[in-house]
């Protein structure tokens, strides 16, 4: 008899997360058992990076408004994450890991840099909190998490939600990102002007995915607002819980015993 052993994911809570709860419900969701833990418990605690696979098999940073972020978006929570727990993922991810940083947490990606130094997050052009839903679709195959997927539909709420390359490497970097498969999500109709449409990007493993708008928020599909205009469909999925579900896929590849 082969017993299935449930994967765990790790979601970070505190330091201005407020998308803790509907991210660790889509996790759960998708199959994984869930541990919340707040950020200064796990320094606390010195959780180191080596210790977390294969405890855990996913690591979520949610989405919100990181504690100054008037500094620049994610920036003290990545100096937290870097220095006081001396994480950076690349060792989590070539174990095996998967990590997801959404909004907020994809600017906190993005300020340790995961996605190299000439990449950075900043206003969108109206100096406005921009509100509402995108299509994004996928770019190549390399993300684990957006294996399979089409053009979905998914909600956006950020100031600081435009990526931005250094100019004067911009051709370099983009060559890299192409390159290595990073590029791996871009907006349809590129709503807040980022770069080459980025909406989403990924480390050269697929595990490690930083991606603007909010998948946790679309697990339903009567979250959509227009689900009324379809209501028979009012049981089934959201777009937003496939990337889960292919974590979920993902992490159950790695943890089964052998028969």
């Amino acid at each position: 008899m082969t017993t299935v052993v449930r994967p765990r994911a790790l979601v970070l809570t505190g330091d201005g997360i407020h998308c803790e709860t509907e991210t660790a419900q889509a996790l759960a969701t998708a199959g994984f058992e869930v541990h919340l833990r707040h950020l200064n418990d796990l320094i606390r605690d010195q959780l180191k990076e080596v210790d977390l696979y294969p405890f855990y098999q996913v690591i979520a940073i949610p989405g919100g408004a990181s504690v100054s972020d008037d500094l620049g978006s994610g920036k003290l929570l990545a100096l937290k994450i870097s220095h006081h727990l001396g994480w950076s993922f690349n060792g989590f991810a070539q174990r095996g890991g998967m990590v997801i940083g959404i909004g907020n947490g994809f600017q906190t990606l993005i300020r340790m840099g995961v996605f190299g130094k000439d990449i950075s997050v900043t206003h969108n052009p109206t100096g406005k909190t921009y509100q509402g839903w995108v299509k994004v679709s996928p770019v190549g195959s390399a993300s684990v998490w957006l294996k399979g997927l089409g053009v979905i539909d998914l909600p956006v709420r950020h100031d600081e939600g435009r990526i931005v390359i250094q100019p004067s490497r911009k051709t370099e970097t983009m060559v890299r990102l192409n390159r290595r498969g990073m590029n791996c999500l871009k907006y349809e109709g590129n709503p807040n002007s980022s770069e080459e449409s980025i909406a989403g990007l990924c480390d050269p493993t697929g595990k490690i995915l930083g991606i603007m708008p909010h998948p946790e928020s679309f697990i339903r599909w009567t979250a959509h607002p227009e689900w009324t205009m379809t209501p028979q469909r009012a049981n089934a999925p959201g777009q937003g819980l496939a990337l889960f579900e292919n974590a979920y896929q993902e992490a159950m590849r790695a943890t089964q015993p052998a028969p």
